[in-house]
């Protein structure tokens, strides 16, 4: 576990019977404390359906909540950001190694997509909501330049020679 979420990451596992097989929960924490602080909550439940002569059915249900908050150095202007993801699968796999490799393969794979998803669709479209409703640019900047555009653009359209 350290190798993905450092040594201060805590985790819990938690197994108990069902019909024809177990269920466990596995649970891990990353809090980061600091003028950039987050949390990364991950609740990951397996259902292991043993079956005689025929691979085992592997069912996880993954929640991801995260927390984030951002100050801008000196400022008094303060960005919090926080949601939760849950993604499902279902597999059937051999348990000749046991259940606890295919249980960890399943569990970082589920929790790597899910990264990748927090990562790429939702931060990438909360940074282009930030853009589109906050621009950098001062106003009369934007006016400046589109008066600088209107008139660049006239003045190739006059000098363009007329086809015929």
């Amino acid at each position: 576990m350290d190798m993905y979420y450092g040594e201060e990451a805590l985790s819990s596992v938690y197994v108990w019977d069902i019909d024809n097989g177990f269920a466990a929960a596995i649970l891990i924490k990353k809090t980061i404390i600091g003028e950039n602080s987050g949390s990364w909550d991950a609740i990951n439940i397996m259902e292991v359906t043993e079956r005689l002569g025929r691979p085992s059915h592997y069912k996880l249900t993954t929640t991801v909540m995260t927390r984030m908050r951002h100050r801008d150095g000196d400022s008094q202007y303060e960005m919090n950001i926080g949601g939760s993801l849950m993604r499902q699968k279902e597999e059937d796999l051999h348990s000749d190694n046991g259940h606890v490799v295919n249980i960890g393969t399943l569990v970082e794979g589920m929790e790597n997509n899910i990264r990748q998803q927090i990562e790429g669709v939702y931060f990438g479209k909360t940074r282009d909501i930030v853009n589109g409703v906050r621009s950098l640019t001062k106003l009369s900047e934007k006016k400046t330049m589109s008066r600088v555009m209107n008139a660049e653009l006239t003045g190739a359209l006059s000098k363009r020679k007329p086809q015929e």
